[in-house]
C-alpha cells in the first residue's frame, strides 16, 4: 500500500509540473518574407512556452541558416475544421540585416 501511494504521488508530481507549451515556431527558410500563401503545418519547427523561447529559437535558426530566413511564433494554434492551422496571434520576424 505504502508503494502506491508514493508512486501515485511520483505520478502526480511529475505531471503536475508539466506544461503545455503555448507558442509555435514556424520557420521559412531560404526567404526574404513570409511566403504566399503560407503553409504552416509543414513549416512547424518547435513549440515553446513563452514568446521569448520561441523567438530566440527562430534567430538562432537563422544564424546558423546559410541562406537569410523568416519565421513567425504565434500563441495557441489549432486545426480547424478544413485541417489548416489556425492561431490566437501572430508575431513575424524578418531576417536581420
Amino acid at each position: 500500500m505504502r508503494r502506491l501511494i508514493i508512486g501515485l504521488s511520483g505520478v502526480l508530481a511529475f505531471t503536475g509540473c508539466t506544461q503545455v507549451p503555448e507558442w509555435t515556431l514556424f520557420y521559412y527558410p531560404q526567404q526574404q518574407q513570409l511566403p504566399q500563401p503560407a503553409h504552416h503545418y509543414a513549416a512547424i519547427n518547435g513549440y515553446y512556452e513563452t514568446l521569448q523561447q520561441c523567438e530566440a529559437k527562430g534567430r538562432g535558426m537563422q544564424q546558423l541558416a546559410e541562406a537569410p530566413a523568416v519565421f513567425q511564433c504565434a500563441h495557441r494554434c489549432r486545426l480547424d475544421d478544413a485541417n489548416m492551422v489556425t492561431c490566437d496571434q501572430w508575431h513575424t520576424f524578418n531576417p536581420e540585416p
